[in-house]
């Protein structure tokens, strides 16, 4: 018998050399959430009912669609590297209809980062530490772009006269970040991290609790941040092309993904729509 989660370390393991920091952590994160679900298991025990099971388990967790299509796609990677190594015989997920969900991209409007920004600097005496600085990290982000990994990793020595300069957590992409001032303000003390940032369950409680008492009632959570500036950049007229080098990406198709054009800009350049009739 084979345990199935000291096999799945042991692959995780493996591949350690080959992956980002990111990744890695990301292997990791799913096998402490496959271990929730049920704690023992041998690799026989692997089977169409496990699957099904561990589906209900995340849904009782109200785990979004897309957190639960990730969740199942590096079960799936897990189980076909169990199978070229012989430690099981079937596939319980060959037939499994795992179909990738498209999220709709939430993000702040101009007006809301300024409602919220305001709120955070008139009223942070409001907070207690950790939702203060859950909503200054989340603050950062939608002024800088930085991934919720990078900015748990971000050091006072990464920041040189106003400008971010690291190799990203997930990727590994070099980026140059200028810093607007607002998000300078942000900054305080000179601790080994820049920002206080707890892990994402907890980063994300914080984060709602913090906007709950500005009064401020979007839903959110971390990663709204990230789109929260690249729309944002998108509406002040930033080039396509300086958005997806903030960002880090290899690909400008990603960026035109994540810069969502919000609702101001549509009203702007639909106002160019002009034809020379009489309405009505």
């Amino acid at each position: 018998m084979s345990d199935f989660y000291a096999e799945t370390r042991a692959i995780v393991e493996s591949k350690a050399s080959t992956l980002s920091k990111y990744t890695y952590d990301t292997y990791l994160s799913h096998l402490r959430k496959l271990l929730m679900y049920r704690p023992t298991a041998e690799c026989r025990d692997i089977t169409e009912a496990f699957v099904f099971g561990y589906i209900d388990f995340m849904h009782a967790r109200k785990n979004s669609a897309g957190c639960i299509y990730r969740s199942l796609s590096i079960l799936r990677m897990f189980i076909r590297e169990l199978l070229r190594r012989r430690k099981m015989r079937r596939d319980p997920m060959r037939d499994f209809p795992l179909k990738k969900v498209r999220n709709r991209r939430e993000f702040l409007e101009i007006d809301e980062l300024e409602k919220l920004y305001s709120g955070f600097r008139e009223r942070s005496e409001q907070l207690n530490f950790s939702e203060r600085e859950a909503l200054r990290a989340f603050l950062f982000s939608c002024f800088t772009g930085l991934r919720f990994s990078d900015l748990r990793a971000l050091t006072p020595h990464d920041i040189h006269n106003g400008k971010i300069r690291i190799f990203t957590q997930k990727t590994g992409a070099q980026v140059y970040i200028p810093i607007p001032a607002q998000a300078l303000a942000l900054l305080e003390g000179t601790g080994e991290t820049a920002l206080h940032v707890v892990d994402n369950s907890t980063f994300n409680k914080n984060l709602r609790a913090a906007a709950k008492k500005l009064d401020f009632h979007s839903h959110l959570h971390a990663h709204i941040a990230r789109h929260t500036f690249a729309t944002s950049c998108v509406s002040f007229g930033v080039p396509i092309e300086v958005i997806s080098k903030v960002l880090g990406h290899a690909n400008i198709q990603t960026t035109l993904i994540y810069a969502n054009y919000s609702n101001k800009v549509i009203d702007r350049e639909m106002e160019k729509f002009k034809i020379n009739v009489p309405a009505g």
